[in-house]
């Protein structure tokens, strides 16, 4: 075993090594490389990976690397975005995982692939999406904030319960449900998971109340330690309820905004890394590529069904009533890729299962679906993104201070994802709680810059307080991306000429401010326009979506203080009233008190 162990070590080390390298020399995601060596070192090749010697610590170690991979997934979920499309990723977390069973395990039965039993099972494991396979896509392309919710929110959610489900079949199919009675287990591994996730998240979140002071890397060390205590705690306990106690743990600490959680994600990223190239190169050695063979052309097809036929009817069901535009739903429907739990459980079933119920052939075939969701759903992703145009409009802003945040109000009315990013931690707060999104960082790092979207940033702004900041952030984004639009303030005179051979558009404080006191003292009547003499006014413009066409603005519910002032349609403005009826694709420009016209507009984006 010693030996075996050693020689599935060299095999991931290597593989962790040279698989980033070769995928970008390939321009293939990783994920592909780990599954072509497993498959290579394992018994059917050259069989370096043996994965029988390995027992009983091969199963045991694939469903932790698994659970830490759901905890990290469900960290890094943005529950802003979540609650936005919560009813449609409810909806593929219940309606969706029942049509995707049961349509799967028709097209594997019907077609002879699988005996009826082991079909379920596979229907059973490709319910789920996965954030391994989803999270690196998502961030590739640069989704807008509507589609990336509803992938994410699914593929980091939907794991758990795919799991369940996934054990309740194998246990009826192994031992014809008399250890798995589905009305009592999976309500039991639901409810422990939440319970165990929710003691978990009150750990972690009491330790860091009786300690302000913990660094980064030990916030770090205690959120790794704790995922792995509270997974083994949940294990023993209450056997299979550890993912959904995965999913509830990272999910609660996403939601209370620990300190340092940018760098904390940061490395939480790096570790899944080294766990997804671990787990597939392990998964991937138990198939029998005999078998794959032996699967054309019906196991193609069943797999091409999952893609073009499955999956597009279960979005087009659980997305009724979202208000997502067609080709957002269209998009979603076209993104599905299959990853680390269905690959590792399938492994698991399969030893299991044995020969007689089909388990190598069950194997192959999630194999296959997973090496050809990947493979095929990643080469398209980007262009069919721009095509229906889902690709979010990213900006970038260098400062959450006041005008920092109103910037970022404006230029999110007009449809860009925007980002803030300040070394203040407390201004990085006040931007959140204004519903902005804001990460505390150094504006100057060109790892947090280009992991943020520096790279395709279509707009940047730099209103820091401090010029040789402002200065560094627009020369490395020149630089790095030619094409974007630079826009900066520029505290002292004497530093506007170098600030100008970045090509950023320069707003010179003093300039600025001596015009505008200029055009009030000869224009006295505009004071009354610029200046708001009770509280903070301002205006914003909102998009109307599926969900608000055909209705009355009278029927939106606006406070009695905010008015609409102005509709924008087919180029033209207009002076509504209670009575105009909205249309998709008008633009209202909202004027009131700031708090009461952001919660109105972010009221109005959720719906629309």
């Amino acid at each position: 075993m010693e030996s075996a162990a050693l020689a599935a070590l060299g095999v991931i080390g290597f593989g962790l090594a040279l698989a980033n390298q070769i995928a970008k020399r390939l321009r293939i995601p990783p994920i592909l490389v780990y599954l072509v060596l497993g498959a290579l070192a394992g018994e059917s090749v050259f069989g370096i990976v043996r994965p029988h010697d390995l027992d009983p610590l091969f199963e045991t170690l694939l469903e932790v690397l698994v659970g830490l991979i759901v905890f990290e997934g469900a960290f890094a979920i943005d529950t802003d975005y979540l609650r936005r499309v919560g009813r449609f990723v409810r909806n593929l977390l219940t309606v969706g995982l029942l049509l995707t069973f049961g349509l799967a395990t028709l097209a594997a039965g019907a077609l002879g692939v699988l005996p009826w039993p082991t079909a379920a099972l596979f229907g059973a494991l490709v319910t789920v999406t996965g954030p391994t396979v989803i999270g690196p896509l998502v961030k590739r392309v640069h989704l807008n904030d509507h589609v990336r919710a509803v992938l994410i929110g699914e593929g980091v959610l939907i794991d758990p319960l795919g799991a369940i489900l996934a054990v309740v079949v194998l246990e009826a199919v192994v031992g014809g449900l008399v250890e798995a009675d589905p009305l009592v287990f999976i309500p039991t591994r639901l409810g422990a998971g939440l319970l165990f996730g929710l003691a978990g998240a009150t750990l972690i979140r009491g330790v860091l109340w009786m300690n302000k002071a913990m660094s980064p890397i030990e916030i770090q060390m205690l959120l790794l330690g704790s995922s792995i205590g509270v997974y083994a705690v949940s294990a023993l306990v209450v056997p299979q309820s550890q993912l959904m106690t995965m999913a509830t743990m990272g999910l609660v600490l996403a939601w209370l905004n620990i300190p340092h959680a940018e760098a904390v994600r940061s490395f939480e990223d790096d570790i899944s890394l080294i766990l997804l190239g671990a787990i597939f190169v392990l998964a991937a050695a138990t198939v029998d590529l005999t078998v794959i063979d032996d699967l054309f052309p019906e196991g193609l097809i069943v797999v091409l069904l999952l893609m073009v036929v499955i999956r597009p009817i279960v979005v087009f069901v659980c997305s009724i009533g979202s208000g997502l535009r067609w080709q957002e739903r269209a998009y979603i429907s076209a993104i599905g890729p299959r990853g680390v739990v269905a690959a590792s459980l399938a492994a698991f079933a399969s030893t299991q299962l044995g020969e007689e119920n089909a388990g190598p052939t069950l194997a192959a075939l999630v194999f296959l679906t997973v090496f050809l969701t990947v493979a095929v759903q990643s080469t398209y992703a980007d262009v069919v993104a721009k095509l229906l145009g889902v690709k979010a409009m990213r900006a970038l802003v260098a400062g959450a201070g006041a005008l920092a945040r109103r910037i970022a109000v404006q230029l999110e009315a007009d449809g860009y994802d925007v980002l803030l990013i300040d070394s203040d931690e407390e201004t990085v707060a006040l931007a959140k709680a204004e519903g902005l999104n804001a990460l505390a960082g150094d504006v100057t790092d060109v790892r947090l810059l280009n992991k943020n979207g520096a790279l395709d940033a279509q707009v940047a702004v730099a209103v820091t307080n401090r010029d040789q900041s402002n200065l560094l952030f627009t020369q490395y984004l020149q630089s790095v991306n030619p094409d974007i639009r630079l826009f900066v303030r520029v505290a002292q005179p004497g530093a506007v000429e170098a600030f100008r051979q970045t090509g950023a558009t320069v707003l010179s404080e003093v300039d600025t401010l001596a015009n505008a006191f200029a055009e009030l003292i000869g224009s006295p009547t505009l004071e009354h326009t610029l200046v708001s003499r009770v509280g903070d006014r301002m205006t914003v413009e909102v998009p109307v979506g599926n969900a608000l066409n055909g209705r009355e603005i009278r029927e939106l519910g606006l406070p009695q203080r905010v008015l609409v002032l102005l509709l924008v349609r087919d180029g033209g403005d207009l002076v509504p009233s209670g009575n105009t009826v909205l249309q998709t694709g008008d633009r209202m420009l909202l004027f009131g008190r700031r708090d009461l016209v952001l919660e109105s507009r972010e009221r109005l984006v959720t719906v629309a």
